[in-house]
């Protein structure tokens, strides 16, 4: 028997997950009459590493839940992206700006100013609160924690990410993402380096392609930072490239690019903090939701950072979600169904071109391949993928009908 919600006060919420849309989540929930609180299985920390764009439509979202401003002053504002060969030759821009702006921003400092604001609006987060388990009690949810405490509420969120335990929980038969076989390799500058380019650099995204392979920078919270993808064939080899040491690392990567236009040794050579992460995705689930419980953002679709809308996708799903469960005439679950229904094609194409993008670069171009992708594809695909990029950056037409 489904509750229906008509009259009921202040329901609790509890969401799993203080990353990006945890927090975000917990702020809509709030807007629509839903008590929530965050728990977060890792200790308060300032220090999450690496960085990402938040594209248009994400933007748009943070506005809405009343941090684009301080997004944007703590990042880099972005407005293009730029194909260069490993020559140097630009092949191919997109124009962006059109479809609104773009933040290249720390990891860190996302996550600090979107629970700043969570907690500035009174709602609590409990860091160290790793989840064990969840059951059902007539129409309640209780989550297990692992230090044994129990928390019950009117429904439960899972935004825990790519190796998400609720989705373990609530789908044991997709509990692990798909491990892709590339990692994400890169580094950032120190603070008040200066790379020798164009100002206008600062304000875009770079990506120098080659034969095989590519080699992407920007400027990110006011650092230069770089990124590359790198294929393996075996575990050994993952362990491997996982566990080198930083100069270990710079010298394969120096060897990788070597004889490619600048900056790249320049960035290889300047980077002080070394990232490496193995790329996983969640390209479909049966469903998104049982019970009380749903899945959102990287728990339900992750995608490769290639896919370039992992964060901007959570946050719309927050956002749509939110708006969802504040209409009383549905049950939880309707919101549920409702919601997976009009965010599931879209964020499954979303990881798709992730995952292809990925796969893109590991094949190798010889002398005529170089030659028709620099005069003749790329110029071409850029206004192909100006008109599909305005199309993502414009946002879920699901956000401005619910």
């Amino acid at each position: 028997m489904r509750c229906r919600l008509r009259g009921m006060k202040n329901p609790r919420a509890l969401v799993i997950g203080g990353g990006i849309a945890g927090p975000a989540m917990s702020v809509f929930l709030a807007r629509s009459g839903i008590e929530p609180a965050v728990f977060e299985a890792y200790p308060r920390s300032e220090s999450a590493g690496g960085g990402f764009q938040i594209a248009p439509n994400g933007l748009r979202v943070l506005g809405e839940v009343g941090v684009a401003e301080r997004v944007i002053e703590a990042g880099t504002p972005s407005r293009d992206f730029v194909f260069r060969n490993h020559r140097g030759k630009t092949i191919g821009v997109i124009r962006t700006a059109t479809a609104g702006i773009a933040v290249n921003i720390a990891r860190a400092s996302l996550h600090r100013i979107l629970r700043t604001e969570v907690e500035r609006v009174g709602i609590p987060i409990h860091y160290g609160m790793r989840l064990r388990g969840i059951e059902t009690r007539g129409q309640k949810v209780v989550a297990t924690f692992a230090d044994g405490s129990k928390e019950e509420a009117d429904l439960l969120v899972g935004a825990d990410g790519i190796h998400s335990r609720v989705r373990g929980l609530l789908l044991p038969d997709h509990a692990r993402s798909r491990d892709t076989r590339m990692i994400a390799l890169g580094g950032f500058c120190p603070r008040g380096f200066v790379l020798p380019v164009e100002p206008a650099e600062a304000d875009r995204l770079t990506f120098i392609v080659g034969p095989r392979h590519q080699f992407g920078y920007s400027k990110m919270s006011g650092q230069w930072g770089w990124w590359c993808h790198v294929a393996f064939d075996t575990d050994e080899e993952k362990r491997m490239l996982l566990g080198m040491s930083d100069e270990e690392l710079r010298a394969r990567m120096l060897e990788r690019y070597r004889g490619w236009c600048a900056p790249s040794d320049e960035l290889i050579r300047t980077t002080e903090s070394w990232l490496r992460t193995p790329i996983h995705d969640v390209p479909s689930l049966p469903v998104w939701h049982r019970g009380q419980v749903v899945l959102i953002g990287d728990a339900a679709h992750a995608m490769s950072p290639a896919g370039g809308q992992g964060a901007s996708l959570a946050l719309e799903d927050s956002m749509l979600l939110g708006k969802l469960l504040a209409d009383r005439s549905r049950s939880f679950e309707e919101s549920f169904a409702r919601f997976e229904s009009l965010r599931k094609k879209r964020a499954e194409a979303m990881v798709a071109q992730g995952y292809a993008n990925d796969r893109r670069s590991l094949k190798e171009l010889g002398r005529f391949g170089l030659w028709m992708r620099d005069t003749m594809l790329m110029p071409m695909l850029s206004r192909i993928m100006a008109k599909a990029l305005g199309r993502v950056y414009a946002g879920d037409p699901a956000l401005r009908s619910a």
